[in-house]
């Protein structure tokens, strides 16, 4: 049984761990789970680009 929910990729990526801390520290901040964070900061994001390239 795969560790990802069919229809979903796992991404892996080693980032520096300054870097790590610093988005580990902005989670608790936010209380919210790494998940979370990510999914919401791609959809800000994915949002300002759709809106930068309908103009």
């Amino acid at each position: 049984m795969p560790k990802t929910t069919p229809g979903f990729k796992r991404l892996n990526a080693d980032i520096p761990e300054e870097l790590f801390k610093e988005f580990a520290k902005r989670c608790i901040e936010e209380g919210v789970s790494k998940k979370n964070f990510l999914f919401n900061f791609w959809r800000k994001n994915s949002l300002k680009i759709q809106k930068s390239r309908r103009k």
